[in-house]
């Protein structure tokens, strides 16, 4: 059972991190820095860094904020 939480994990930081190069590239494409960024989202700085490096647990809520001001459509998919 230990293994399958150790996979479990890896995953997660797995989907973080491409979830967070995504978002990295969005916003460099729409020309903003991650102050800027983090000004139009009304968070601190250091949250769009972490995010982008997939060491902050990212909600929905987050999410949306994100396609609001980068103006991107961010889709779940099937796996």
């Amino acid at each position: 059972m230990n293994s399958i939480l150790t996979a479990t994990e890896d995953l997660i930081k797995e989907y973080r991190l491409k979830l967070g190069e995504k978002i990295r590239l969005v916003r460099e494409q729409s020309g903003y820095s991650q102050e800027q960024l983090a000004a139009l989202m009304k968070v601190n700085r250091s949250t769009i860094s972490k995010i982008e490096n997939g060491k902050f647990s990212i909600t929905v809520d987050y999410l949306i904020r994100f396609s609001l001001a980068l103006n991107y459509e961010f889709k779940v998919v099937e796996m």
